[in-house]
């Protein structure tokens, strides 16, 4: 007999992400999200991917970013329909999905990091990361051979790619 391979229902601890009133509280949510991405070892994060990524998390990332939900599931790469069918489902995004997702929240959470160890906190307290970060993503970059990071992230080679320019970044290199 073989296991099923459909993407779990969610509510782990990792995301306890709240099944209704997120727009509400996305904030101090999405600011939990990103710490527990700074703070998490590899392997925490394969287990939290592994228990799926809750379709909620489009709400997240959309307010996060200040981008319409249909932006970011462009970004993920996301038909509305399916999206729309795991939300109502409660279910985990499709699995390319939640890992475009992931590579979203890495990429803040180390950005966060690098403002953080910049050692100018008086100069970053008020510095709009997210903002900052939903322009970044999709402007083309000549480091990225005319390619937006957002294309990039589609893929794990392309996720490297991001790695190595954030960090360039953290070295002072141009981006």
């Amino acid at each position: 007999m073989h296991a099923s391979i459909d993407r779990p229902r969610v509510q782990s601890s990792f995301w306890a992400l709240p099944a209704r009133g997120l727009e509400r509280n996305w904030r101090s949510q999405w600011n939990r999200l990103v710490d527990q991405f700074a703070d998490s070892d590899p392997l925490t994060l394969y287990q939290a991917v592994e228990e799926g990524v809750p379709a909620s998390t489009v709400v997240l990332l959309s307010k996060a970013f200040g981008e319409p939900a249909l932006q970011v599931l462009d970004m993920l790469g996301l038909p509305e329909t399916t999206y729309r069918r795991k939300a109502e489902a409660g279910e985990a995004l499709p699995e390319v999905a939640a890992h475009r997702a992931i590579a979203l929240m890495r990429v803040v959470a180390r950005l966060r990091q690098l403002l953080a160890e910049s050692g100018d906190a008086e100069r970053t307290q008020d510095f709009d990361l997210e903002g900052w970060f939903s322009a970044w993503i999709k402007e083309p970059l000549p480091e990225l051979g005319g390619a937006t990071p957002a294309a990039l992230l589609r893929n794990p080679e392309g996720q490297r790619v991001i790695d190595t320019l954030l960090e360039r970044m953290r070295g002072g290199l141009p981006a």
